[in-house]
């Protein structure tokens, strides 16, 4: 089996969208969070359907990347955390990663 290529062209915030399209519960956290801004956690562990924790590894990920906003600084253990997809720089980073795509 062939060894991973890395992407040396890619730009760093087209990788960044490839990373969160890459996996299936960030991309259905991030569809719900698009179509449902400020939900809670239970909330879109009850829209998508995912785990608790596998919707925690989606947001934190996310967030990290940019792509999640939150409504709460760290550290937050006991608060009601509301989250929110950043539209914008989604937008740009996946426009990025398709202008890299087609060059």
């Amino acid at each position: 089996m062939p060894a991973r290529v890395d992407l040396v062209d890619l730009p760093p915030r087209a990788a960044a969208a490839r990373d969160a399209v890459a996996g299936h519960a960030r991309v259905a956290v991030l569809r719900f969070l698009l179509d449902h801004p400020d939900s809670t956690r239970p909330a879109i562990v009850a829209g998508t359907g995912i785990s608790s924790g596998g919707v925690r590894s989606a947001l934190a990920e996310l967030e990290q990347l940019g792509f999640v906003d939150a409504d709460a600084a760290q550290p937050r253990r006991g608060q009601r955390v509301r989250y929110a997809a950043n539209r914008r720089v989604l937008t740009d980073d996946l426009t990025a990663f398709v202008a890299w795509m087609l060059h």
